[in-house]
């Protein structure tokens, strides 16, 4: 039995990540785990009606990156999708759309299904159990989730009537610590354990939920869910400082933005947040003007990878690092949540055809079936023995928390202290371009108006990370939400 260091947003996912670890799951199972707990425990930040992605890299084998997001829906469908737009003070300012007709199509389970068929040890029911049982009586509101549903529960989840009675108490948003169990969400979990993935797409469970979401207006069709897929994907790899990234590939935007700012630092004749600025404005200027407009992100992506010189082939994060140098990252979202729960399953679903910044030109700009744009990034890194797996949550701070903090873990600094620096992160707007900053930082020369925070603060994400460094197992959680993390097995 191999030991592993496992990060992730709170106790319960390394506990979880524990109780597979000890009965002989692989660093992948153990990921996987730990995922599908921070999806069920983190209500509102992510939840299991979403999608995500697994960067593996383990020993022996070609790394890979699964993927397992979002799809567009609407196969066969007809009529006008129910969407209603909102707009809540989270973040600074989000709008977004939700109900049932902002549900695309969940990629979660067919994800983690497809990483445990390449890497799994143990069987796939016990890795839907120890989830089960870690949720089964409920489990305690996390502050970070608190603090997204103070913004977001009254527009978004209170409609729902499995989302009020699991998030709220005599027309209160429940407290911190205080006790969320959702209907139906443990026997879902053991169907899929029993019968596998495919009932959630194919069986009684995407009847269900079809069913349900059709009533409320819902897009998502029979065919939508049979039809999809999860896709092993040749990683995108990238040489930075005597470190080699295996990053996530397009048609994901995420990997390819890190890519690109990390490769304009490299070539610079400085280092520093300075050129930190520089390098990320000018990252996320290529990402809106060249990417995000692009019918086809892969041939874009490619093209744009190409010319830098690089080799091309929002959100909760785990990150796991065996003894023996197996490594994976796990990126996981539903968007800021549809507010619906289909009746009976537990499972909150995803408003990803509703996110707008990840939707150019619109909901119904998109054929049903492609698969959505994703800032997300779980990251891979190795120099000689050492080897760090890193992701981190935040919407479009995404790209930015990683770039700062591997250019950190580059100069030479070991993970946690990488991730507990400060950061920086571009800002457009109508005001034209500004970096929002943490205190720390030298910024004399940057020729950009600041936005100075007054601490860290979990607007740059909340990196988590597990590593081998110096034949040491450890890992560490981002000071800037409330995490977890352990050695298990």
């Amino acid at each position: 039995m191999s030991r592993i260091a496992v990060a992730g947003p709170n106790r319960l996912v390394t506990d979880a990540a524990g109780l597979i670890a000890d009965a002989g799951g692989s660093v992948v199972d153990t990921a996987i785990v730990a995922a599908l707990t921070a999806m069920c425990t983190e209500p509102g930040i992510c939840s299991p009606g979403g999608g995500g992605f697994l960067t593996i890299d383990v020993p022996g084998t070609d790394a890979v990156v699964i993927d397992g997001y979002m799809s567009y829906p609407g196969i066969g469908f007809s009529g006008d999708p129910n969407m209603r737009e909102i707009t809540m003070d989270y973040g600074g300012g989000v709008t977004t759309l939700v109900d049932a007709g902002s549900v695309a199509v969940p990629g979660v389970f067919a994800g983690f299904e497809l990483a445990w068929k390449m890497f799994g040890t143990a069987p796939w029911h016990e890795l839907m159990e120890a989830v089960a049982v870690t949720v089964a009586d409920g489990f305690p509101l996390g502050q970070a989730a608190h603090h997204y549903l103070l913004d977001a529960f009254g527009p978004i989840l209170s409609a729902d009537p499995t989302a009020r009675s699991a998030l709220s108490h005599d027309g209160r948003l429940r407290d911190v610590g205080e006790t969320v169990l959702f209907e139906g969400l443990v026997s879902t979990l053991r169907h899929i354990g029993e019968e596998g993935a495919r009932v959630f797409y194919e069986g009684d469970l995407a009847r269900t939920i079809v069913a349900d979401l059709e009533v409320r207006g819902g897009q998502l069709t029979r065919e939508d869910m049979a039809s999809y897929q999860a896709v092993p994907r040749d990683p995108l790899l990238v040489d930075i400082g005597g470190w080699s990234l295996t990053l996530n590939p397009p048609p994901a935007v995420g990997g390819v933005t890190v890519a690109l700012a990390l490769s304009q630092i490299a070539r610079s004749d400085d280092t520093g947040p300075t050129v930190w600025a520089d390098a990320l404005v000018s990252a996320y200027t290529m990402r809106a003007e060249e990417l995000e407009p692009h019918a086809d992100l892969e041939v874009a992506a490619d093209t744009v990878l190409v010319r830098a010189g690089l080799r091309s082939p929002s959100t909760v994060s785990i990150a796991a690092v065996d003894e023996d140098g197996g490594a994976v990252a796990v990126s996981c979202s539903a968007g800021y949540g549809s507010g619906v729960t289909p009746a009976g399953t537990g499972l909150l679903m995803n408003n990803a055809v509703g996110e707008i910044e990840l939707t150019p030109g619109g909901p119904d700009a998109h054929r049903p079936g492609k698969v959505m744009m994703s800032n997300m990034a779980p990251t891979v890194a190795r120099s000689g023995d050492d080897v760090v797996a890193i992701g981190t949550p935040g919407a479009d701070r995404i790209t930015s928390a990683l770039v700062v903090t591997l250019e950190w873990l580059v100069g030479g600094m070991d993970l946690e202290a990488a991730i507990e620096q400060p950061r920086l992160h571009p800002e457009f707007g109508d005001w034209g371009v500004r970096i929002a900053v943490e205190p720390g930082l030298d910024l004399d020369g940057v020729e950009y108006p600041l936005r100075h925070f007054d601490g860290r603060h979990m607007y740059f994400g909340g990196v988590n990370g597990a590593a081998l460094e110096g034949g040491l197992l450890h890992g560490h959680a981002d000071s800037r939400r409330h995490g977890s993390v352990a050695i298990v097995g």
